[in-house]
Formats: C-alpha cells, sequence, structure tokens
C-alpha cells in the first residue's frame, strides 16, 4: 500500500509538470472557471493510466502513455496536432532523462545498484524521486522560458522534423534506461560512466532544441521584415498616388489663366454653348482631383483613396460608408498596416471571381471613443483554419499568409481587438481600435513592455 502511495504521488507530480508546460506554452479550449477542474481532471486520469497500466514492456509502455497524453491535450488545447506531439513527446524525454541522471548520480553517492534504490520503498528512494523531480522541474522551467521567445508559427516540415527527433531521443533514452539497470542491478560500478552518457544525452537534445529556436527565431525576424516591408510599399504607393493628384491640380492650375482667355473669348464672339461645355469640361477635371473620401482624417483618407483607385483599376464595385474620423494617436504605419492589409486582403480574394461578383463594402464610425472598421468582401476559395488563424495556401509560407497576423499583431498593439467571420461565401473583417492618444499610447507601451 505504501509503494502504490510513493508511486501514484510522484506519478502526479509527472503529470503536473507535463501540463505545466504545455499549459503555459499553448492556448487553451476552456476558458473561466472550468478551466482549472478540467485541468485536474487531466492530470489525475494522465496519473491513474501511469500507475496502472497494465502493459509491462517499457517500449511499449511508454509509447502507449504519449498516445493517452495526446489524446488528452488534443481535446484541451489549440495549435497545431504537430506543436503538441513536440511538447508531450519532451516533457516525456525530460522526466525520463531526470530519472536517468538521479538515479546514477545517487548510486554513486550511495555506491548501491539502481534496483536497490527503486525495489523497495525506503529514505533513498523518496531521495530519489524527490531529486528526479527537482531535476525535472529545472528542465521544465529552462525549456518554458526559452520556448516563450518563439513563434511556434512556423512550417509544418520543421515541427514533424523536431516530432521525429525528439521521439528517437526518447526511443534511445528508454533502451539507455533499459541497459543502465542492467549493468548496475546490484552496484553502482557503472555509476559515473553512465551519468556522462546520461548528461551527454541531455547536452544533444539541449543542442538540437537550441537550433530549432534559432530556426523559429529566423523565422520571426524574416515575418517582421517582411511585414514592414509591407508597410513601405503601402506607404509609397499612396505617397506616389497623392503627388499624382498634386501634380494633376498643379498643371490644372497652371493651365488655368490659358482656360480662362479661351472662355473669355468664346463669350465675346456670343458662343454661350461652346463656353458652357468648356466650363463642365474644367469642373469635370477639378472634380477628378478631389479626393473621393474626406473623412476629416488625412491618413485615412489616403489609404482609402488609393484603395478606392485600385479598386475602380480592377473593376470591383466599392461601397464606402465613412464617418467623420478625428485624427488618432495611432503612428501611420500601424494604422496603415491595420487598413492596408485588411483592403488588400479583400481586393485579393475579389480578384478570384468574375467581374460581375466583385464588391468591396467598407464602414467607418466612431463610438463611444472606439473606431470601428467593418469590411466585407466576396470569395469562392477553400479557407483552411488552424489555431484560430486563417492560412496561406500558397506555396510560400514564409513570405505569404502574413496579412490577418499582422493586422491582428497592430490592433492588439494599439489597444484594439479583431475578429473575422465567413458565412455564405463573404467574408466579414471587424477591427475596433481606441481614439484617444492616451489609450493608445498606454497600450502600445503595455505591448512593448511585455514584449521586451
Amino acid at each position: 500500500m505504501l509503494g502504490l502511495t510513493h508511486g501514484f504521488i510522484f506519478t502526479f507530480i509527472e503529470s503536473i509538470l507535463q501540463y505545466w508546460i504545455i499549459d503555459v506554452l499553448l492556448s487553451c479550449k476552456i476558458k473561466g472557471r472550468k478551466r482549472l477542474p478540467v485541468l485536474i481532471a487531466a492530470i489525475l486520469t494522465d496519473s491513474l493510466l501511469v500507475q496502472f497500466c497494465p502493459v509491462e514492456s517499457p517500449k511499449l509502455r511508454t509509447l502507449l502513455l504519449i498516445g493517452t497524453s495526446l489524446m488528452i491535450v488534443q481535446q484541451l488545447y489549440k495549435d497545431s496536432i504537430f506543436i503538441k506531439i513536440f511538447l508531450v513527446v519532451l516533457t516525456n524525454y525530460v522526466i525520463i532523462i531526470s530519472d536517468i541522471i538521479a538515479g546514477n548520480l545517487l548510486s554513486l553517492a550511495y555506491r548501491t545498484g539502481i534496483d536497490n534504490m527503486i525495489s523497495e520503498i525506503s529514505g533513498l528512494t523518496i531521495t530519489f524521486s524527490v531529486f528526479s523531480k527537482m531535476i525535472a522541474v529545472v528542465l521544465m522551467a529552462l525549456y518554458i522560458r526559452f520556448f516563450k521567445k518563439l513563434d511556434f508559427n512556423i512550417s509544418t516540415k520543421y515541427w514533424v522534423i523536431m516530432d521525429l527527433v525528439v521521439g528517437f531521443f526518447v526511443v534511445v533514452i528508454n533502451f539507455f534506461m533499459m541497459v543502465n539497470r542492467m549493468l548496475q542491478h546490484e552496484g553502482s560500478l557503472y555509476s559515473l560512466s553512465m551519468f556522462r552518457i546520461s548528461i551527454c544525452f541531455l547536452l544533444m537534445s539541449v543542442l538540437i532544441i537550441y537550433l530549432f529556436g534559432e530556426i523559429c527565431l529566423f523565422y520571426q525576424k524574416e515575418q517582421h521584415r517582411y511585414a514592414l516591408d509591407l508597410q513601405n510599399r503601402a506607404l509609397e504607393h499612396q505617397l506616389a498616388f497623392q503627388e499624382t493628384a498634386a501634380s494633376d491640380l498643379k498643371r490644372i492650375r497652371h493651365d488655368i489663366q490659358n482656360n480662362l482667355a479661351n472662355i473669355g473669348y468664346l463669350l465675346k464672339e456670343n458662343y454661350i454653348e461652346e463656353s458652357v461645355k468648356y466650363i463642365n469640361a474644367i469642373t469635370d477635371t477639378l472634380e477628378a482631383t478631389k479626393p473621393v473620401i474626406s473623412s476629416g482624417n488625412k491618413y485615412i483618407d489616403s489609404i482609402l483613396n488609393y484603395e478606392l483607385a485600385l479598386c475602380k483599376k480592377r473593376n470591383i464595385d466599392v461601397r464606402f460608408q465613412i464617418d467623420t474620423i478625428p485624427e488618432l494617436g495611432i503612428p501611420p504605419t500601424e494604422l496603415s498596416s491595420i487598413i492596408s492589409n485588411v483592403l488588400n486582403n479583400a481586393i485579393e480574394a475579389n480578384l478570384k471571381l468574375a467581374e460581375q461578383e466583385r464588391y468591396l463594402s467598407v464602414k467607418m464610425f466612431c463610438y463611444k471613443n472606439f473606431l470601428s472598421i467593418v469590411v466585407e468582401n466576396p470569395y469562392n476559395h477553400t479557407l483552411l483554419e488552424a489555431g484560430g488563424m486563417l492560412k496561406t495556401t500558397k506555396k510560400n509560407k514564409l513570405y505569404h499568409g502574413q496579412g490577418l497576423k499582422s493586422i491582428r499583431t497592430s490592433v492588439h498593439d494599439c489597444g484594439g481587438t479583431f475578429k473575422y467571420s465567413y458565412e455564405s461565401n463573404v467574408f466579414t473583417s471587424t477591427i475596433i481600435i481606441p481614439l484617444t492618444k492616451q489609450n493608445v499610447g498606454d497600450a502600445l507601451w503595455s505591448s512593448r513592455w511585455q514584449k521586451s
């Protein structure tokens, strides 16, 4: 009975460690008060399965337990299945390597075999279990600190490779543990050698995971650079549009004296109808240089007028409802990233449709100190969603599919919210961001503090 209690307690601790790292790094599907009872139930289920598993073969037992844990994690957490496999297998590897390191160190210190420590309950057995779990806690904490700095949104093929690598380490370490017990059945002759080998295994796994982290960081930097390039290109296009409009207006003003002289001549000769046509032509030319959108916010006007001109070139029916918008406390680059990205996504979806089916609806209005932006567009292509975000269907995942992510990041940095929905072949993006400079400034400062 004592052995059963001892085994269950430390198995329960191992399950807590496993769900600790998973819960910190993944997004749980269950929110609020229900989350804690469900997590406790998952930990208890995992612990009971480990404790009363009927399979005696170490390899089959490990495989069965990893599979069971993975099924529970799959039901409780979001994100990709490959990320979940990696974390579940990694936590099992950490627990096993911790047992081996602790067992060999204590075997060396007490000059006794590992079987003597775990065959029956004694002070040394409890010392081994506590020491092993302390090593596991340290390793888990280091991994959590390392992984929290990373963005897991990388190519699936890298996750598959890492799953295979960590799975290989689990297989090897299980074999090593079996050999370790055989060699040290009764004595501590090989304890130092086995301790050195286990440390080498640990260092190799740390090195591989570190290199994997470098790949993640590379993806983060490349995605950030690409997002900045998109922002710069959008601003360049808007600036070019404004310069073209300014140039047209300057040309009209330059020719105004000649036009007035021509109209005066026509009036003197009593060509009233021709004079009216001439004046109407000048009026139409002047109207063409006026911005179609005039919300009162120069940055928003610049972005919307450029996108409107782009829609006209692509034969997209535009339906704008824009209220008067004051100056915002949002940096122009963030504002451009939000509005340009959401409109560019809508335009790109429209280009896949026949011309008679194309339209773009944009509504902007202020309500209770917040700016609301609602964009609707039709689509007819397949939408792939994973981890709460749409995935690109284009081949180069690194340089495509960053639009929605860039929008969500910029909106979050501004202290706002971004949601999207799709139903009946209509995609709707809803963005709400604060108007006041104080709210935006606090949000930007908080966001940058959290990132640092």
